[in-house]
């Protein structure tokens, strides 16, 4: 189950775009700061737009709590390992 907070949607993406990511196979890498249970996915929508998504497990669903366009850092390092 997964559950989408009010930040999730801050930078106008939707839960549409979060399982089109799934979909297209995510770079999935535990929390860059370190943070335990919470993960990061880089990847594309179908409209091709690069998304950075931040979620965390909680017992039995992922809570997603930010979705956002890839910087251009993110963009390259992201093409480079795909």
């Amino acid at each position: 189950m997964v559950v989408f907070t009010g930040s999730a949607h801050k930078h106008r993406f939707q839960e549409e775009d979060f399982f089109e990511v799934l979909e297209a196979g995510p770079l999935k890498l535990r929390s860059q700061r370190g943070l335990e249970g919470v993960y990061e996915l880089y990847g594309r929508n179908y409209a091709g737009e690069y998304l950075h998504i931040a979620y965390r497990r909680e017992a039995d669903r992922e809570v997603v709590f930010h979705m956002r366009a890839m910087s251009p850092r993110e963009k390259q390092r992201f093409r480079k390992i795909r």
